[in-house]
């Protein structure tokens, strides 16, 4: 198992979300206001952090941290958990900013007591980039990656009566989902190759994977993902629209989380993937397109928030770049400016969402002259934007500078590293010109439109964008502490696969990196001086110029297809039995004319057992074929249910003659349940639909066109699935695998001496929980659509009386009345049926019979109660049949069984026998045991579901 230390953040954070939502309940909500509860949740990403102070320092001393649990045995698969510092820098970040953001949400939605959603899905999305983040394999990695894009997906559209909130999320949902598949299948592919989907094993087997003759493939379906997440050119365009989103959510996405998980993805599979052509160049150039047009198309943006988008996704660009580089330096400026992003895109969004919400506007064109008004707020807004400009003393400066370092790349051809170098300059002066924008436009000068009257803001408001902007500005001057140095150059090692040394001194003396640095900020003074008539160029330049475009072509291609494929949906079901069948025989045809199967020869010696039973295979399969036959040409409704009926009988009279009698005992009873079913459902179909079938189908008959054509259509599947029945059963291997493991391990394992019952309550429990609870569903399913459907027409389902209509206690179903001599039978059928089922769950492991058959058999002769009693009177009579609570109190008891079972045993569902445990005395072949358990807990759903159908259709309803 490993380091379980590793769960406690993730317990909780997703525990916070919890508790979060639980402050939606009127009983809570009312007693607490939104601003208190937010400080009460700040504690879980607090002490979160707290614990992972701890665990980075374990780290830097003893190295990584792993926790795993076996999924696949088999495959070598587990799922887990893998803590080294890359992790644990992100790690970090994540819930360090998460615990401001969270204090300041508060305080945003101040007053607003349905705010509580919000925080349920900011925690929900906290807990998922956390584990993205701590991920030790690729599905336990994709499964929290698809969790953020859910989460962001509800957070974007938290204000969903807004169009454009829609609008945003879907489009967000639509391209980082679409990449996210992608993604998946190039790891999928990584972990067959690598043969473990663990990443300690594909970070070591780079060799292998760079060798492949599928690396490009796997190179171009991770980085779809990555690109997609991480908001780089073409894919870019999904970020601004994120900005529908409350400004607490835009401030942590853009600061330390989703945006980041494409650059977390391609820094953990760096040393497995990088240090060749491809990957330098597919990264290098997307990042430097990025990292130019987020940085151009900044300066041109009016909304703060859209200003900061931009900006984000330049320096996504830049980071993806960086990544792409096979030197170490670029390493050290990667994570360096991620730390530095992080502190000053949170304070910036943070800003950006104090002047919304007391000025009312976050458009530039209306604002300036707020440093009056919202003095510390300008402070932070004022020390943050310096570092964003990369000006020094800040956080920022240094990592401008490390990135300049970067740019003169000295492998590249002179051309190739000049422009690297211009790239770089280009966008530190836009940065630069888009820092002193916000800053100015919105705090210096004169207001813009007198009517806006800002007020000043809460004091814990402007603390929040406060502390990540002093940090920024305390790295610099205050000596950092050797952890953290040790920490940033372990992540950058850890990402580059090679040793990195970072150092955190501001100062390196006269350098190319500072002369480019003072370069990049002349040329930013200049831009910023002159933004006006840059800002009016660009507009003017090509002001309809967007990838939105694209992304519009793609949808509309997509509902073409759509329409397209609309014209095949009919309406008619024998339309489409027709192109399922026609293109399951293309398909299996096409594929055996490729295989080319040698078709066996069959004698009449190969029909095992005497002479008797084989004439009595043949007979039973002709009455199931001439049964088959018969419910097709019989008319009336009734005769060809019950040819169907026979005809599932003669399949289980097969199964007896196998022999196989569990599996003839479960056709039996679930043959003659499908009967009466049907017959009822006859009963609550209308008489005027019937009549209009009717007519359908004679004129159906009557065009002898059209009974030709189904007649060679069936006749063509039947003997595709005749041909593939006798190759499967004349040529599959006769040496079964699993039978002599069941063989030897049933009786040892479980004290079953009936295989079958073994396999479905020991072997296979699992599989018959998630069965019975679809079975459940199932039932429930009947009921909701029925009773739905009733109440359009007007029928009073569901409710005693029948519409009003008297129904008499000695009238059955069809309101006949029935003599003595058919309701005594009926009585001694339950309590015999009800024996029955019990023998069937007491013995079931030693001979036929199980929980599915015992709940069956209990709902057939409730159904005959049905039939002769009615329904009002089997529903006064039985009060104890209630569909609801025996499916629930069915699938509670089994999952209570496996946990009590996995507290004895370390499997859930595990076998137990309690009986013995505390010696208890019982007869033999009667076991106490969480087998038996499980058997009654199938039995209680099954009838439940039962009960449910028979429940829906034997209301009389309106008569």
């Amino acid at each position: 198992m490993g380091n379980t230390i590793l769960l406690i953040p993730l317990i909780l954070i997703f525990g916070g979300a919890g508790v979060a939502a639980l402050f939606g309940l009127p009983a809570v909500n009312g007693r607490i206001s939104l601003t208190r509860m937010s400080w009460l949740l700040a504690l879980a990403p607090f002490t979160a952090f707290s614990l992972l102070l701890g665990m980075t320092l374990a780290v830097i001393l003893f190295g990584p941290m792993q926790w795993q649990v076996t999924w696949l045995p088999t495959y070598n698969w587990q799922l887990g958990f893998y803590f080294d510092s890359l992790s644990a820098l992100f790690a970090l970040l994540v819930t360090f900013i998460g615990t401001l953001i969270i204090i300041y949400t508060g305080q945003y939605f101040k007053g607003d007591q349905k705010a509580w959603r919000f925080l349920t899905y900011l925690l929900l999305f906290m807990g998922s980039m956390l584990g993205l983040v701590m991920a030790g394999d690729v599905l336990t990695l994709f499964i929290f990656w698809e969790g953020t894009s859910v989460t962001s997906y509800l957070l974007i559209a938290y204000k969903y009566q807004d169009p454009d909130a829609r609008y945003g999320a879907f489009r967000s949902l639509f391209i980082t989902g679409g990449g996210a598949i992608a993604m998946l299948i190039g790891l999928l592919i990584i972990s067959s190759i690598v043969g473990s989907a663990q990443f300690t094993d594909i970070l070591s087997s780079g060799d292998a994977l760079r060798q492949s003759n599928l690396y490009t493939l796997i190179l171009i379906l991770v980085t779809l993902g990555a690109f997609s997440k991480s908001a780089q050119f073409p894919f870019h365009i999904w970020l601004p629209g994120a900005m529908s989103a409350p400004t607490p959510a835009s401030a942590y996405l853009h600061s330390a989380t989703m945006v980041k998980g494409g650059i977390f993805l391609l820094m953990r599979l760096n040393p497995a993937l990088g240090f060749t052509e491809e990957w330098f160049w597919l990264l290098t150039t997307a990042g430097l397109i990025t990292m130019l047009l987020g940085a151009y198309l900044g300066l041109k943006q009016n909304d703060l928030k859209a200003l900061l988008a931009y900006s984000t996704i330049s320096q996504l660009g830049v980071f993806v770049m960086l990544i792409g580089q096979e030197d170490a330096p670029a390493y050290k400026a990667l994570v360096i400016g991620i730390v530095a992003h992080a502190l000053y895109k949170s304070a910036l969004f943070m800003v950006a969402g104090i002047v919304d919400h007391e000025a009312g506007t976050r458009d530039l064109r209306r604002l300036g002259g707020l440093r009056h008004a919202l003095p510390y707020t300008f402070i932070a807004a004022f020390i943050a934007g310096l570092s964003m400009a990369g000006l020094p003393p800040l956080f920022g400066f240094l990592a401008k500078e490390t990135l300049l370092a970067t740019s003169l790349h000295p492998t590249l051809p002179p051309l190739a590293s000049q422009l690297m170098t211009a790239a770089a300059l280009a966008t530190g002066a836009l940065m630069f010109a888009q820092a002193g924008l916000f800053v100015y436009g919105t705090f210096m000068g004169k207001s813009r439109d007198l009517s806006i009257q800002a007020h000043k803001a809460p004091r814990v408001m402007w603390l929040a964008p406060a502390i990540p902007a002093l940090l920024s500005l305390l790295i610099a001057f205050v000596p950092a502490p050797k952890e953290e140095a040790i920490l940033l150059a372990n992540a950058a090692s850890d990402a580059f696969g090679q040793p990195v040394s970072v150092s955190l001194k501001l100062w390196h003396g006269l350098n190319a990196p500072l002369l480019l640095s003072g370069i990049a900020i002349s040329l930013g003074i200049v831009i910023f001086i002159f933004r006006q008539p840059i800002r009016t160029w660009q507009q003017q330049l090509a002001p309809n110029l967007s990838w939105n475009g694209v992304y519009a072509a793609v949808l509309r291609g997509l509902a073409g297809g759509g329409k397209l494929v609309l014209r095949l949906q009919s309406g008619k079901l024998r339309s489409y039995l027709v192109i399922i069948i026609l293109a399951a025989v293309v398909l299996v045809v096409g594929f055996s004319s490729l295989m080319r199967p040698d078709w066996p020869a069959l004698s009449w010696a190969e029909l095992n057992g005497p002479g008797e039973i084989r004439f009595l295979r043949v007979f039973t399969l002709l009455v199931a074929v001439g049964a088959a036959a018969a419910t097709v040409w019989q008319r009336r409704d009734v005769n060809a249910i019950l040819a169907l009926g026979a005809m599932g009988l003669s399949v289980a009279v097969l199964f007896v003659l196998e022999p196989a009698p569990d599996v003839a005992l479960v056709q039996i009873v679930v043959d003659i349940l499908s009967l009466v079913i049907l017959v009822l459902a006859l009963g609550r179909l209308p008489r005027e639909h019937r009549v209009q079938a009717q007519a359908v189908s004679d004129r159906v008959r009557a065009g002898r066109s059209n009974v030709w054509r189904d007649t060679a259509v069936a006749l063509t599947i039947g003997a595709l699935v005749t041909g593939l029945t006798f190759i499967a059963l004349t040529s599959r291997p006769r040496a079964s695998v699993v039978t002599p493991y069941y063989k030897a391990n049933a009786k040892t394992l479980t004290g079953a001496t009936d295989i079958v019952g073994a396999i479905v309550v020991d072997f296979r429990a699992l599989d018959t929980l998630l069965e019975i609870t679809v079975f459940g569903m199932a039932g429930l399913g009947v009921f909701t659509l029925l009773y739905y459907a009733a109440r359009k027409h007007g029928d009073t389902f569901g409710r005693r009386g029948g519409g009003g209509t008297a129904v008499l206690p000695t009238r059955g179903i069809s309101g006949q009345t029935l003599s003595p001599f058919i309701r005594v039978p009926a009585y001694a059928t339950l309590p015999l049926a009800l024996a029955l089922a019990a023998t069937q769950i007491m013995y079931g492991h030693d001979q036929p019979g199980d929980g599915f058959t015992a709940g069956v058999t209990i709902g057939l002769s409730v159904g005959l109660w049905y039939i002769v009693f009615g329904y009002e009177e089997t529903r006064r009579r039985l009060p104890w049949l209630k569909a609801s609570t025996l499916i629930g109190g069915g699938i509670l008891l089994a999952i209570t069984n496996g946990v009590a079972a996995a507290w004895f045993t370390g499997y859930f569902l595990g076998n137990v026998d309690y009986g013995a445990l505390i010696g208890l005395p019982l007869p033999d072949g009667l076991y106490i045991s969480s087998s038996f358990i499980l058997e009654i807990a199938i039995c209680l759903a099954v009838l439940g579901s039962v009960t449910y159908i028979l429940n829906s259709l034997g209301h009389p309803g309106e008569q």
